[in-house]
């Protein structure tokens, strides 16, 4: 896990010069992950799965833009997870997971659009073992 605290030094600055940190105070994320898990669930058996899950939440802060993009970005949590498979066989690996896996709608920028689910499958070959 890691968090995140942020803010700006304005004690000598120019009070003509207004920055737009546009960064939240505090932030942290935390996960777990695994790999090379075996599962035996009765007579089933399978090697080689693995997991990832992490949480992320950002504190709400005041976005600064232009006049008509400036607004708060209110605080937000997602969580993303994603499982596992290697077929060493085929020097690949097999992923299916989604970021924001709980479709909470939110946006990172005053005035634009809501940010939801996305989900992906992906296969890794690891042509360096495969040439070996």
């Amino acid at each position: 896990g890691n968090y995140s605290w942020n803010v700006i030094d304005l004690r000598n600055a120019d009070e003509e010069i207004i920055p737009a940190f546009n960064t939240p105070e505090h932030k942290y994320n935390i996960g777990i992950s695994g790999r090379t898990i075996p599962i035996k669930i009765r007579n089933f058996r399978s090697n080689n799965w693995g997991f990832s899950v992490n949480y992320k939440w950002v504190q709400g802060f005041t976005f600064t833009g232009s006049p008509q993009f400036t607004g708060d970005i209110p605080s937000y949590g997602m969580l993303d997870a994603q499982i596992n498979k290697g077929i060493p066989k085929a020097y690949c690996t097999i992923k299916v997971g989604a970021s924001n896996l709980l479709n909470n709608q939110t946006f990172l920028v005053y005035g634009g659009p809501r940010v939801g689910r996305l989900t992906y499958v992906s296969l890794l070959f690891e042509f360096d073992k495969m040439f070996k």
